[in-house]
């Protein structure tokens, strides 16, 4: 693999189906990507500066004749250096961003972070009620990272305004969550169109569903004692089958979730306003996110 093959970066958002999208691009035979998702060795990462450029290469597979490179991972959004590290090394790279309602997202990566130790064990409630002490945009910043970046991995509009300035609204592909669940295979054949690969392929991994967070508190509560990686798959697949068996009841009452959603407002709007520089066939389809994500 070397700089040449690598042609295009799934830049996020988390929690918005983009390891879904990682199998789906894997299973093209026209596609190259790093043998494993490893969210923080992108392109520019204190780990890939840690490692080297040589480093970074050599988790791809040789590229054959007209195979195309890239990398997913979802800090891309979040690292304001990203850009200019993938511009370093590709001039004119193909860009997908998949985006989710914020407050959705929210409550998802919530229950990641649990999942993972991130964050202490305590109700989402003691997190919202001081997130809805701020005013619309959330201007104030939290002191623990993993709190702050509940909200600021919903600023979509910043994360890819400068990847637009950097590289032209004609080399971003920006699809929803929505339509993921909804229409898996148009979702698949417009990426697969945007990077110049076969778009009538049909990947394997497209009946698989995006990955779902169970909130059942007792596996949580599990998982975060979990070191070994055999205890982690099968706290992994308790996750997964409570995900499909049960529909836990919602986790934010009617009057948090419209605060949050009017604190996000400013950078929902600031979104479309970065949408409607892209081409109409890049952008997502209407409604505008503004009534979508209510």
């Amino acid at each position: 693999m070397t700089d040449a093959d690598l042609r295009f970066f799934v830049l996020g958002a988390q929690k918005s189906a983009t390891s879904w999208l990682y199998y789906c691009l894997r299973d093209h035979p026209e596609v190259v990507l790093p043998s494993s998702k490893i969210e923080h060795g992108y392109l520019g990462s204190p780990l890939y500066r840690e490692e080297g450029h040589d480093w970074y290469l050599g988790r791809f597979a040789d590229a054959a004749p007209g195979a195309v490179g890239g990398d997913v991972a979802v800090d891309y959004l979040l690292d304001a250096d990203a850009p200019a590290a993938i511009a370093e090394h590709v001039a004119a790279p193909r860009l997908v961003a998949m985006l989710r309602n914020p407050v959705d997202r929210l409550v998802s990566a919530y229950f990641w972070s649990l999942r993972k130790n991130q964050l202490p064990n305590e109700p989402l409630d003691r997190h919202v009620e001081g997130l809805l002490r701020q005013p619309p945009g959330f201007p104030e910043r939290h002191p623990d990272r993993f709190v702050d970046e509940l909200v600021t991995r919903g600023f979509y509009g910043q994360q890819l305004e400068p990847y637009l300035d950097r590289f032209g609204p004609e080399s971003l592909l920006v699809v929803l969550y929505d339509d993921v669940q909804q229409d898996p295979g148009g979702v698949v054949r417009r990426v697969y169109r945007h990077l110049g690969v076969d778009p009538a392929f049909v990947p394997e991994s497209l009946g698989a569903r995006p990955k779902v967070n169970t909130r059942n508190r007792a596996v949580i509560a599990l998982e975060r004692l979990t070191t070994g990686r055999k205890l982690a798959r099968v706290t992994d697949r308790m996750h997964r089958l409570l995900s499909r068996v049960s529909e836990p009841a919602p986790e934010l009452s009617d009057r948090q979730r419209a605060g949050l959603l009017d604190r996000f407002g400013p950078h929902i709007r600031h979104t479309e306003a970065v949408l409607e520089r892209l081409p109409s066939e890049n952008r997502p389809s209407a409604p505008r996110l503004s009534e979508r994500w209510t």
